[in-house]
């Protein structure tokens, strides 16, 4: 989005990304593992090597998700070209000069610069999804059909060797609408779950998968092979501010010192402007940088930077078609200034029907409830809202442009797209706020397409946009967001007894998107807005952006009757956080449903009707299980636990779901306990120790049995067998994993296949005699 004149190679600006890993969350042993954002992440990644391998071994898939702007796509593409360059002619080893330290750490201040890492990988292919939304789902068949598109020649043999697939912006991209099962003739192989196209899964192949942070919300991590990274801006925003003033002042031919000095002004007039949070993010660090040049540097919300680079596109194409003028079409452009201001939009009120022409495109475009042309359509999409003429200018402009990537890519009859998804977003909510009367029909489009858990976090960025521009758009459109995820939860709560389900994945990426919006209606000086916030996640953690934990405690306070959902993580002495937490749980009594405690805090829960509750290490009095459907209990005080299990006993009857992890309570307690859990579906242990009795304590309603990282023996083994062919019902069994602290596997596993009405579906030994072993019973008519 910088002067579309300045045409210099991506290295004179590009400055190395600030790349974390994020940890594995700790709460999900059922089948997988999540990514856990309120712990604290590792340390930066600085190298390729860092990025691509642990102890010298390849990961086969890694993910980066990152906000707009943040720096993904830019990334993506220096990779390609470090790549390109590790294979080139004249690409010198890096072995010699120190680029990679011993730890294979970059020890240069650039990073990333560790070549041979890269020289390793025979074939890099770079794929931009959005190109394939809606029309393939196959990776591999992308790659492919790219190649021949290009009339290059195409061998199979290409992935038995050492490849990295580089698939650039999942969040653009959605499955063709292929029925499941799919039909025979059909080249679709993906299940039930098509959130992701399909990759090939070989130790050779390394998938490197970028998206914005919604679209892995739901990610389920289930090997060690997999990694997941957050990329968060630069490593020095105020180095990317120097390259980008250089590249501008050198195209004027300024001297440099008067380089250093406009640097050194700009960094001064971000700080009294109060731009910190925005200069962080690269996109709109490099505009922020060029309105500073020409002299346009607003006040600092995200509209008013937008709604000025908006105005400055349609000056750059004035000045290329030496005209005054795009048009004379009467339009009314002071329905708008209230919300911008008329001093640096001089080029917009002149053009302002070019403007609404296309923000009619872009709503209508990111609303299409096909979703294939969403982000990138045919020119016969445009002119169903505006003339070829327009069209034409808008192209002169760059506020649309033709295809141009890196990617490799087939599809010409969609040629089309907005120059960066935020600049459609931001035109949209334009659309959303020149035309309230029709607010009601406007938000009903959007609510019917961003409908489910899958769809409802990617409006994100057009809520941020609508909450600077308007108050009531933006007050409904939080409410949706929170009844979407309300659904989810509930969705979630009734399947997670048959299946891993982590129920808060979306929590803290729809807060922060209601937060981003509240900091924006104030940045924008907007009138008060009410917006809806029903699902909180707190911690005692310092967030990133100044202003937001004052935004937090604001919207909390708005909301604080109507908490639907809180996840709490306290620990290191975080007291006035517990006290925080205590409030919201008295004072959301009839409405808080979903409840999950970390820390050594001590909480009263009187008078909650809780649906869910999953506590850890934390001592809670005055339960009721009433209402309770899955409950969640790991290393909680002995006194806590004991609680716990006498309200269950009296009022858990309609608990489903009962997961005990590091439970130090006698085992007669939980016997006591079992026979009143009149409708459990399934018990999990975890890290619990087990007693051979308690499996005949189980009420009649049980129909699934998990050990996870338990103690067994042979005999516990043939116990639980036993046990199951008892059952009237089919029950399902799982040791997955489990210890086996005999040398008894070959003796158990051919018992086990010995045995009549059970169906084994797994029966492994791993190293340590850890054992993975699946049965169910089998029923006979």
């Amino acid at each position: 989005m910088l002067d579309p004149d300045i045409d210099v190679p991506l290295e004179r600006i590009y400055v190395p990304p600030s790349i974390k890993e994020l940890k594995r969350g700790q709460d999900d042993r059922q089948g997988g593992s999540k990514t856990d954002k309120t712990s604290t992440m590792k340390s930066n990644v600085n190298s390729y090597k860092e990025l691509l391998h642990r102890d010298g071994n390849p990961f086969n898939t890694i993910y980066i998700q990152g906000n707009p702007g943040c720096g993904k796509t830019t990334f993506a593409t220096k990779l390609v070209l470090d790549w390109c360059k590790a294979h080139s002619e004249n690409g010198a080893s890096t072995k010699k000069i120190g680029t990679v330290t011993s730890r294979g750490k970059a020890s240069n201040q650039t990073g990333f610069s560790d070549l041979d890492t890269l020289r390793d990988y025979t074939f890099l292919f770079f794929v931009s999804l959005r190109d394939y939304s809606g029309s393939m789902c196959n990776v591999s068949q992308m790659v492919e059909d790219a190649i021949k598109s290009n009339r290059l020649p195409w061998d199979d043999s290409v992935w038995e060797h050492k490849c990295i697939v580089l698939t650039d912006a999942a969040d653009e991209w959605c499955h063709p609408e292929i029925p499941f099962p799919p039909p025979c003739d059909s080249a679709c192989k993906c299940r039930k779950d098509r959130g992701m196209p399909l990759y090939l899964k070989r130790r050779n192949i390394t998938n490197i998968i970028t998206a914005r942070p919604w679209k892995l919300a739901n990610l389920s991590m289930s090997d060690t092979l997999t990694r997941m990274f957050e990329i968060s801006g630069v490593t020095n925003y105020k180095t990317l501010a120097k390259n980008v003033i250089k590249v501008l002042t050198e195209k004027d031919g300024i001297s440099k010192n008067d380089q250093q000095c406009k640097c050194i002004d700009f960094l001064k007039k971000i700080k009294a402007k109060g731009l910190h949070n925005l200069i962080t993010i690269p996109a709109v660090c490099v505009q922020l940088v060029h309105q500073f040049y020409v002299g346009r540097l607003m006040e600092g919300s995200l509209c008013a930077i937008y709604i000025n680079m908006l105005d400055m596109h349609i000056a750059k194409g004035l000045q290329k078609l030496q005209i005054k003028e795009f048009d004379t079409e009467a339009t009314c452009f002071e329905k708008i200034t209230q919300t911008f201001g008329t001093e640096t939009t001089e080029y917009l009120r002149g053009n302002w029907s070019l403007v609404c022409s296309a923000s009619v495109l872009a709503f209508k475009t990111l609303t299409d409830s096909n979703k294939e042309s969403s982000l990138v359509f045919s020119e016969n999409t445009i002119t169903n809202h505006m003339t070829k003429t327009k069209l034409d200018y808008l192209l002169q402009t760059g506020i649309i442009t033709k295809k141009k990537a890196l990617a490799l890519s087939s599809r010409k009859n969609v040629p089309y797209m907005f120059v960066h998804k935020t600049i459609q977003e931001f035109l949209a909510s334009l659309y959303i706020a020149m035309n309230q009367t029709d607010i009601a029909d406007i938000l009903n489009v959007i609510q019917s397409v961003y409908c489910d858990a899958d769809s409802i976090l990617d409006i994100g960025q057009l809520f941020i946009f609508t909450c600077g521009m308007c108050a009531p758009a933006a007050e409904r459109m939080s409410q949706h967001i929170m009844d979407v995820i309300t659904c989810d939860f509930e969705s979630k709560l009734h399947c997670m007894f048959e299946q891993a389900t982590y129920i808060y994945a979306t929590v803290s990426v729809a807060q922060g998107i209601v937060l981003d919006g509240f900091i924006e209606r104030v940045a924008n000086e907007q009138p008060c807005l009410q917006l809806t916030l029903s699902h909180v996640s707190l911690g005692n953690f310092k967030n990133e952006k100044i202003n937001e934990n004052d935004a937090l405690k604001t919207l909390i306070d708005m909301n604080i009757s109507n908490i639907i959902s809180l996840y709490a993580r306290l620990y290191d002495s975080a007291q006035e956080e517990s006290y925080r937490v205590q409030e919201i749980i008295s004072q959301s009594r009839e409405t808080l449903s979903y409840l999950c405690l970390r820390g050594e805090f001590p909480f009263d829960l009187q008078g909650l009707k809780l649906k869910y509750l999953s506590c850890w290490q934390t001592d809670i009095s005055n339960l009721d299980c009433t209402y309770m459907h899955a409950c969640e209990i790991w290393a909680n005080t002995l006194l806590s636990e004991e609680r716990i299990l006498q309200s269950m006993s009296v009022t858990g009857k309609n608990i489903r779901l009962l997961k005990l992890g590091y439970i130090a309570v006698p085992i007669d307690l939980l016997c006591s306990t079992l026979p009143n859990l009149t409708t459990l579906h399934t018990l999990i242990l975890d890290e619990t120790n087990i007693s051979d009795k308690q499996l005949y304590y189980l009420p009649e309603s049980i129909r699934k049995v998990v050990y996870q990282y338990v103690e067994v023996s042979a005999q516990h083994v043939k116990s639980m067998v036993e046990w199951s062919k008892s059952r009237d019902a089919c029950v399902s069994c799982e040791l997955c994993p489990s210890y086996l602290y005999n040398e008894g596997w070959t003796d158990i596993c051919r018992w086990l296949q010995q045995q009549d009405s059970i169906d084994i579906s797994r029966c492994e030994l791993k190293k340590n005699y850890t054992i993975y072993i699946s049965w169910s019973t089998i029923i006979s008519k």
